[in-house]
């Protein structure tokens, strides 16, 4: 079975495709193939006009309604424990996937002009309209956070990684330095966290990829030379298509035309496998074992353009 999460815009078959739409022609290609919707995702299906968002949004999955999965919320999967046997099975809401399944069979309704079905699609739209309004309130000063989490970066080493050059092991740790100072403080600030993972488990956790995820769009910025001219709805759309990508390093990949979430993505995984390669391992036993506090040394040479 593979699990891809598509993003919003690749949901929608607005050049009118048919067969050829590439998530379309996916699906059709093997019931093992599997789409993981997220809850960003629901919520840009909601954005604007709900009704005729969400039809068009659902159009294709509805087509294929036994090989959609939707995710927990993000607060959910941000708590939950860093073990790589079984995410994506804990990560799934197993109601949210038959409520899914479910809508779609009504999902007609709608589109032949239910007003009670209606009613519900549009107070939907209007608590994503003040989420995302909500959203964009918090990019103020987000610009200011990108230059500060990655300040450590020198002007050289800047260079290197917008000239595409292999990334020497100096950069390389400061990315996975970085990510988990970055991870350190959402496991704080989560409302549900009451003790920080253990180290070897960290790798494996949301919060780390989200994390690492986040600070590779920080420091794509910095590359380019900053992100203070940047508006904050884009902005804000950044931050989705971070976590986007968080949750593709989580499944089996990213299904996007978004040049930047594809990118974060790449990126995340280039250095999510070295990190994992590399990182402490899991103490065989529960005496005085391994150590798991132990720094690692990242082997060889990496080419990863930021």
């Amino acid at each position: 079975m593979k699990r891809i999460v598509v993003d919003k815009n690749m949901l929608e078959d607005s050049k009118d495709l048919g067969a050829k739409h590439p998530l379309r022609a996916w699906l059709a290609a093997s019931k093992n193939h599997i789409v993981v919707v997220t809850d960003y995702a629901h919520l840009e299906m909601l954005k604007g006009n709900a009704l005729k968002n969400i039809l068009k949004s659902t159009e294709i999955l509805a087509e294929f309604p036994k090989q959609v999965h939707i995710v927990k919320s993000i607060t959910a999967v941000s708590a939950l424990r860093g073990k790589d046997k079984g995410r994506k099975k804990r990560m799934t809401s197993g109601r949210g996937t038959k409520s899914f399944r479910k809508w779609c069979d009504k999902r007609a309704r709608a589109a032949a002009g239910d007003q009670r079905f209606e009613g519900a699609i549009l107070r939907n739209g209007e608590r994503a309209s003040k989420q995302l309004a909500d959203m964009l309130e918090n990019m103020n000063g987000f610009a200011d956070n990108i230059k500060d989490a990655t300040k450590e970066f020198t002007d050289d080493e800047l260079g290197i990684l917008r000239r595409h050059e292999p990334v020497p092991h100096a950069i390389v740790l400061k990315i996975l330095g970085g990510t988990l100072k970055l991870a350190d403080s959402f496991f704080l600030m989560h409302p549900d966290i009451r003790s920080q993972p253990k180290l070897h488990d960290v790798p494996h956790t949301f919060t780390f990829r989200f994390a690492l995820c986040a600070f590779l769009h920080a420091l794509h910025w910095r590359v380019k030379g900053g992100a203070e001219d940047r508006l904050p709805e884009r902005m804000r759309n950044d931050v989705i298509d971070v976590s986007y990508a968080a949750y593709a390093l989580c499944f089996d990949g990213l299904m996007t035309d978004d040049k930047l979430a594809n990118e974060i993505y790449e990126n995340g995984r280039v250095m999510l496998d070295l990190f994992a390669e590399h990182a402490p391992k899991a103490p065989r036993t529960r005496g005085k074992g391994a150590e798991v506090g132990q720094k690692a040394e990242p082997a060889g040479r990496v080419a990863m353009p930021v």
